[in-house]
């Protein structure tokens, strides 16, 4: 049976950016640069269920390309790179020097599941083995339901990311609801019986994944089919792209419309107008290509705008729509997907204060703060790591989902950023210490998914890790279950070094601030003197032992403030806060 990938449950709307070889520029999701639709080599059709079970339409895995343009192209040094949906490693196939002419195709066969399903016609390329990170050697395994594909115009390996930074890349289709990555928004999951195929016989691209594809069932072309023009000469042709698409309120996002005109006859007058009213903008936005607005280039018919999220705004998924015209009466319409990260109602963990004044401005690279359904966090690109964690624990947040262990990158760090992966920790002796605990955040799998995010990871001692760090973590859900709210801070503190080639700083000690009160609402106005709050500072060297008890760390908030130099609970009247903030914890 073949393994079906699972990668990112929780649903993270990114846009992802690319090139082909006439292409100047591509990006990540989280990119600066303008998006372009693809003028001729796409991915048209993807199958990942050959073989598994009964339902299997074919024995093999395949994926087909497509000549959308109007003239020949080579795909001698290209590659199709695949990788699991939330996965970071991509296996290369590398292409023949075959040239693929207008409105043909090029079907690719990978590995079977299983003998169930017909023949496929005739590949044009058998994929050959590959040799993954782990020095397992293997015919590329696609998932039936889940992955990531990529159409690169080059033989090297894509850079270890969820959505790699590469200009070779020349076509990339996220597919599945777990999918990391992808143009314009995901599609749903594909099975044994359905395949991916874009629309037009191939010819659709409007840099939107969902949009410009069709799940049924597979119809695999190669070379021998019969050509199927799609006369892009008397098109006009747009993407729309969103960097970042995940944001928080009161920050910026890039909403960028890239336009290929018309030929026959040649496109004039274009114009790009938007309807922002989902994000509180204008219904008819003016996209500009003269170098204001965010526009990069002046007369390239790339269209920009940079759209301000009003700092109170809900959090949730918003669609935003362009329409691009022609002054030959010629239109597209397009759709772009944005998340926006904002606290649940009620459930603000910022609400006593913000410690280190953290704010979404990228120029504030080692105070950034990154806000999730499930936690905020203030982020330090210096150290690679958190500053701190903020979360909020009540008996609503724990439930029955599994543990995931999904351990991977955060797509929500701005563009440029080094990303770290889950392979950094082998072998550098620390732990991948969660800051908000996976066992705080078990009410549904997204919830459990996102504290496997790297950025809520930092390089803790076992001892401390396993030991003191973790009964805390679990006396704390014990008062949760028992009717108590609980406000807390975790993070870092000193440097006793590096691991993953001086990228990530370990931390000296890690510490925790926890404010405690009984379940109920106005938590502002029910925070008094008798109120109970304290930290914890555990050392991340030895001589800290696993079986020391968490008591043995116990501080007051002050402590932490001296050491970190915070301000915590901020919210708080001042003489309450410095009242409770000075108490010695005895229970």
């Amino acid at each position: 049976m073949k393994k079906l990938y699972s990668g990112l449950t929780c649903i993270l709307l990114l846009t992802v950016w690319f090139v082909s070889s006439f292409k100047t520029s591509a990006q990540a999701e989280t990119s600066e640069k303008a998006v372009f639709v693809s003028p001729n080599i796409v991915i048209s059709q993807i199958y990942g269920g050959g073989g598994n079970n009964t339902s299997s339409q074919y024995t093999n895995d395949f994926v087909e390309l497509f000549n959308r343009g109007n003239a020949p192209v080579s795909l001698n040094g290209w590659s199709t790179q695949y990788a699991s949906a939330g996965g970071t490693e991509f296996l290369v196939t590398p292409l023949p020097n075959v040239t693929l002419q207008p409105g043909q195709y090029f079907l690719i066969q990978y590995a079977s599941g299983g003998a169930n399903g017909a023949q496929l016609p005739a590949p044009d390329l058998i994929a050959p083995s590959v040799t993954n990170n782990s020095g397992n050697t293997f015919i590329p395994n696609l998932s039936a339901s889940t992955g990531k594909l990529a159409l690169v115009n080059s033989t090297v390996r894509l850079p270890a990311a969820i959505c790699p930074v590469d200009a070779s890349i020349v076509d990339l289709i996220g597919f599945g609801v777990s999918a990391s990555c992808f143009e314009g928004a995901k599609t749903a999951d594909l099975s044994a019986s359905t395949s991916l195929k874009r629309n037009g016989g191939g010819c659709v691209d409007t840099d939107n994944n969902s949009a410009d594809t069709t799940i049924g069932a597979p119809a695999p072309r190669n070379t021998a089919s019969p050509l199927a023009s799609c006369n892009l000469g008397a098109s006009l042709q747009a993407g729309i792209s969103a960097n970042p698409a995940t944001i928080a309120p009161g920050a910026d996002t890039l909403l960028t419309v890239s336009v290929i005109p018309a030929t026959t006859p040649p496109s004039t007058g274009i114009t790009v107008v938007g309807n922002l009213s989902g994000i509180g903008g204008s219904t008819a936005q003016t996209f500009y290509d003269d170098g204001t607005n965010g526009d990069a280039t002046a007369g390239d018919n790339v269209f920009s705008f940079r759209a301000t999220i009003p700092a109170g705004m809900s959090g949730g998924a918003y669609i935003l729509y362009a329409v691009v015209n022609d002054a030959q009466n010629r239109s597209v319409n397009l759709t772009q997907n944005i998340s926006i990260n904002a606290p649940l109602p009620n459930d603000n963990p910022l609400l006593l204060g913000n410690p280190s004044n953290a704010t979404a401005d990228v120029a504030n690279e080692n105070n950034y703060l990154m806000v999730k359904p499930q936690f905020q966090l203030s982020y330090n690109r210096s150290k690679a790591t958190a500053n701190w964690v903020a979360w909020r624990l009540d008996n609503s947040w724990i439930g029955s989902a599994d543990r995931q262990d999904d351990f991977r990158p955060d797509p929500d760090l701005p563009a440029g950023w080094y990303q770290v992966t889950d392979q950094d920790y082998s072998g550098s002796g620390y732990d991948r210490g969660h800051m908000t605990p996976s066992g705080d955040r078990t009410r549904s799998v997204p919830d459990n998914s996102a504290t496997f995010l790297m950025t809520n990871i930092i390089p803790q001692l076992a001892a401390n890790n396993q030991g003191p760090w973790n009964s805390f973590e679990n006396y704390l859900r014990t008062l949760a279950q028992q009717g108590q709210e609980i406000y807390i801070f975790s993070g870092t503190a000193g440097n006793a070094g590096t691991i993953a080639a001086g990228k990530i700083v370990v931390p000296q000690a890690t510490w925790k601030v926890v404010l405690i009160l009984p379940n109920g609402d106005n938590d502002l106005r029910r925070i008094g003197k008798g109120t109970r709050a304290f930290g914890i500072i555990v050392p991340n060297q030895p001589p800290v032992n696993i079986n020391d008890p968490w008591r043995k760390y116990r501080v007051t908030v002050d402590a932490v403030e001296n050491l970190t130099g915070y301000n915590f609970f901020t919210e708080i009247p001042k003489n309450t806060q410095e009242l409770i903030e000075r108490k010695r914890d005895k229970e």
